[in-house]
């Protein structure tokens, strides 16, 4: 079963539901946890022994079009949780998160938008734009028409790696996907409006004269230390009180959790973090 909201809304005005239940829909289409019924194409990774063998073996047999893949019974409470880039989850979907982080995301704006929490939602390595499509779905949903959504991204993948400070075997270029794609990914949904703003290129070269004003939510995916400090030290002040911070991949990549600790340690920031799923976190700024 889908991971919805649904049911936490029970009772509610028929307004209330309709809009939870698009916003159920879109969760389940941008992560394809709606289409995760009988059985699954899993491609072989070169993980152990035998798959690094018929991992081989597809190598030379792709030039003929084959491939040895396993097939297994859908599970779609993995759609819950994040997936990996190459992840069989994730082709043809537009994010790699799962469910549970676009819930929180869900409850996050619908509480800044309840108390009047001022700024717009951005979010910092939007990878095909999931993330913020579905922040524009719930400013849709919701007909809030005087907030933006924000869409970061140098769209040609990470920026060269300094090697003192990243330890992850990233090299630039990874995760890229242009800006055309995104957008696009924007169109199909019917959420390509002015209330998108793209901000392009490496976050050191475009956030600090970025125009950017107050920020209600603040989502960074940015995986590296040095890019996330450049979100942090560039937009963090522009975080409203009363708004969000999240931060993707803090519980998996040690650079992304220590860039984020210094921050929080050199600026006095002691605002309780709190776990989404197995990767994500957030904590609420206090005023």
């Amino acid at each position: 079963m889908i991971h919805t909201q649904t049911e936490l809304i029970e009772g509610a005005d028929p307004l209330r539901i309709a809009q939870q239940r698009y916003l159920d829909l879109m969760k389940g289409i941008l992560t394809r946890a709606i289409v995760a019924t009988g059985i699954e194409r899993q491609t072989v990774r070169p993980w152990g022994p035998k798959s690094k063998l018929v991992h081989k073996f597809n190598s030379f047999a792709a030039r003929w079009g084959f491939e040895v893949v396993r097939l297994a019974p859908t599970v779609r409470e993995h759609y819950v949780e994040p997936v990996h880039e190459s992840d069989h989850r994730v082709e043809g979907a537009e994010t790699m998160l799962g469910t549970a982080q676009l819930d929180r995301m869900q409850r996050c704006i619908e509480d800044v938008l309840e108390n009047n929490v001022p700024g717009d939602l951005l979010e910092a390595g939007v990878w095909r734009g999931g993330m913020t499509i579905f922040m524009r779905a719930v400013l849709a949903a919701h007909q809030v028409m005087d907030r933006k959504v924000w869409v970061v991204d140098s769209f040609a993948g990470l920026p060269p790696i300094d090697r003192s400070h990243e330890t992850y075997d990233w090299k630039k270029g990874d995760m890229a996907i242009g800006l055309e794609v995104v957008k696009q990914n924007f169109e199909r949904y019917g959420l390509l409006d002015e209330q998108v703003e793209f901000l392009k290129g490496y976050f050191s070269d475009t956030l600090p004269s970025a125009p950017i004003g107050q920020l209600a939510i603040l989502r960074a995916d940015a995986d590296l230390y040095g890019s996330t400090l450049d979100i942090l030290r560039n937009l963090y002040g522009k975080l409203s009180p009363g708004g969000y911070a999240v931060f993707d991949d803090y519980q998996q990549l040690a650079d992304c959790k220590r860039a984020v600790d210094e921050f929080r340690s050199e600026n006095g920031i002691t605002e309780p973090i709190v776990k989404i799923d197995g990767q994500a976190v957030y904590w609420q700024k206090r005023g």
